[in-house]
C-alpha cells in the first residue's frame, strides 16, 4: 500500500497567497472601506458600485465588484449580514481606512505600486544578488530613496506607509530598554517622528526630541503627521531638516540617546559604518544608540515575516536583515560597547548599545569610521 501523501495545503495556501495580496490592494485602489465607513450603515451593492464609479470616474461592472467584494468577506476584511449588503470589519475599519491612526492604507499603496513590481522579478534579485529598480521601472536603483521620493504624492504614500508600521511598534520599541535617563534624543531619519513621539508620551523627563529628516519629507511630516497642540509632545518633539550623509554638522551634539529605526536594513555595510559613526558622533560619552529593526532568529531561519522582509531589502535597497548577534558585532566594530537586542513581541524589534564613558568615550570626538 502506498505511504499517504502529505497534505497539499501548504503549497496550495502560497499558490493563494498572491492572490489574497492583490484583491486586498485592489479594494483598497477602488476605495471600498472608505466608502463603507462613510455609509455608516450596511450598503447594497448597487449603491457601493454607483459611489466606487464616482470615486473612479469611470464604469464599474456589478459583478466584478460583487466578486471583490464577496472574496474581501471571505478574508474577513468586510462582512455581508445579508446578500448583497456588505459593511466594514473592526479590522477594516482600525487599520484600512486612511483616517484611522493606525492606518496601513499608505503601505498597501506603496506595496501595490512599487513593492509588487519589484517582487515580480525575484528570480532576477536572487541570481544577481541586487535590487531590481531597473528591471521593474527602467531607473537605476543607485539612489533607492530617489526614486521613491520622486513625486510629493508618492513621498507622502510613502511616509503614510511608514508611519503605520512605526506607529504600530513605537511604544514597544522607546520602552525596551528603559530611557528615563534621557532628556535629549536624536531620531535620524525618522521621517514622521513616531518613535520620537512616543519617546516623549513614556518619558515625562525627555525634554527635546529631535527628527532628522531631508527637506521635503520634514515639510510633510510637520503638516500631516505633528501631534496636535497641547499634548504631552508640545515643545519637546521637533523636526530638523538636514541630509544627515552631508551636513553632520548641522545635527545636535552631545544627546543621550540616537535613535536608527528600519534604517540600517537599507543600506549595505560601508554605508552602515557610516551611519554608525556618525550616531557614535553624536552621542556624549556613555549615551545610548537604539536600533528599531526586525531582527533574524540566531540560526536566521525565522521568524518568516523577517525572511520576508529581506527579501525585500534584496529586492529594492541595497540592505538585509539581521540577526541580534549580527547587530551586536555590527555595532561593536562601531565602537560601541554593551549591545543588548530585544524581542518587543510587535512588527519591530530592538537593539541597544552605548558609547563607551570611559578614555576612549570622554571628550573622544574622533570617528569610528568615516563620515
Amino acid at each position: 500500500m502506498d505511504e499517504p501523501k502529505p497534505d497539499p495545503a501548504p503549497v496550495l495556501n502560497l499558490l493563494n497567497a498572491f492572490r489574497s495580496s492583490q484583491a486586498l490592494f485592489v479594494a483598497v485602489e477602488l476605495g471600498i472601506f472608505e466608502i463603507l465607513q462613510a455609509s455608516n450603515s450596511p450598503t447594497s451593492l448597487e449603491e457601493l458600485r454607483d459611489r466606487v464609479a464616482h470615486r473612479q470616474g469611470q464604469p464599474i461592472s456589478p459583478d466584478g465588484l460583487d466578486r471583490l467584494c464577496r472574496t474581501c468577506v471571505a478574508l474577513g476584511l468586510i462582512h455581508s449580514p445579508s446578500s448583497g449588503l456588505f459593511a466594514l470589519t473592526p479590522v477594516a475599519e482600525t487599520y484600512l481606512v486612511a483616517s484611522s491612526s493606525t492606518s496601513l492604507v499608505g503601505y498597501c499603496t506603496h506595496s501595490a505600486q512599487v513593492v509588487w513590481p519589484l517582487f515580480g522579478d525575484l528570480s532576477t534579485a536572487v541570481a544577481s544578488g541586487s535590487h531590481v529598480w531597473q528591471q521593474a521601472f527602467g531607473q537605476p536603483g543607485s539612489d533607492v530613496f530617489g526614486r521613491i521620493y520622486s513625486t510629493p504624492a508618492a513621498v507622502l504614500r510613502f511616509l503614510r506607509g511608514m508611519h503605520s508600521f512605526a506607529a504600530l511598534s513605537a511604544t514597544s520599541v522607546v520602552t525596551a530598554f528603559d530611557l528615563s535617563f534621557a532628556t535629549s534624543l536624536v531620531d535620524l531619519g525618522g521621517a514622521t517622528g513616531a518613535l520620537a513621539r512616543a519617546a516623549c508620551e513614556s518619558y515625562p523627563t525627555l525634554r527635546s526630541a529631535v527628527v532628522v529628516d531631508l527637506p521635503h519629507v520634514v515639510a510633510d511630516a510637520r503638516a500631516h503627521f505633528a501631534p496636535p497642540p497641547g499634548g504631552p509632545c508640545d515643545g519637546r518633539l521637533s523636526w530638523l531638516a538636514a541630509d544627515f550623509f552631508a551636513e553632520p554638522e548641522a545635527l545636535p551634539q552631545q544627546v543621550d540617546v540616537v535613535v536608527l529605526s528600519r534604517i540600517l536594513h537599507d543600506w549595505d555595510l560601508p554605508r552602515c559604518q557610516q551611519l554608525l559613526a556618525l550616531a557614535y558622533r553624536l552621542l556624549r560619552p556613555g549615551g545610548l544608540l537604539l536600533v528599531a529593526e526586525m531582527l533574524l532568529d540566531a540560526d536566521r531561519a525565522g521568524p518568516l515575516p523577517v525572511l520576508l522582509q529581506d527579501l525585500n531589502m534584496l529586492c529594492q535597497t541595497h540592505g538585509r536583515e539581521r540577526s541580534a548577534a549580527e547587530y551586536s558585532r555590527l555595532l561593536g566594530d562601531a565602537g560601541f560597547v554593551g549591545c543588548e537586542a530585544r524581542k518587543t513581541g510587535s512588527y519591530l524589534d530592538a537593539v541597544m548599545a552605548r558609547k563607551p564613558a570611559g578614555p576612549h568615550g570622554a571628550g573622544d570626538n574622533t570617528l569610528h569610521g568615516s563620515v
